[in-house]
């Protein structure tokens, strides 16, 4: 049911919702809403062969040297602290990365011509790590 209700300029109302604007109401809908999202999701949790290797993949617009350059999503399957990201610098809506420091058992370089910060910038397939079990 939808109420009407005068205004004070001739002909203009206003529409109130039928449901109530208490607290536990929009508690209710935000968990339907909840529920409804992680129906959605695949059934359990990711493993480590769903990631990507690390920087294998890159940009699809912007290429260093023949090569697609690294952006954050891309070392997702890296070591922490391999990568750093390039403060200023994004490509395609996420940070730029470079290698900052190679991680135990794996090998990374960079262009060695162009750079970002005074650092090599990052490309597909600079960085080989042992692949994740």
């Amino acid at each position: 049911m939808i109420i009407r209700r005068k205004t004070a300029r001739s002909g203009a109302r206003t529409f109130v919702s039928p449901l109530p604007r208490s607290s536990h109401a929009r508690r209710l809908v935000l968990a339907s809403a909840m529920a409804c999202a992680l129906a959605s999701l695949p059934d359990g949790p990711a493993s480590a062969q769903s990631l990507p290797g690390c920087a294998q993949t890159g940009a699809a617009s912007v290429f260093i040297n023949g090569r697609p350059m690294l952006r954050l999503s891309d070392v997702a399957g890296c070591p922490a602290g391999m990568f750093e990201t390039v403060p200023g610098i994004f490509v395609e809506g996420q940070p730029a990365v470079r290698l900052a420091a190679p991680a135990p058992d794996c090998s990374g370089g960079g262009s060695a011509d162009v750079l970002l910060g005074g650092a090599p910038a990052g490309r597909a397939g600079d960085a080989t790590c042992p692949q994740r079990e």
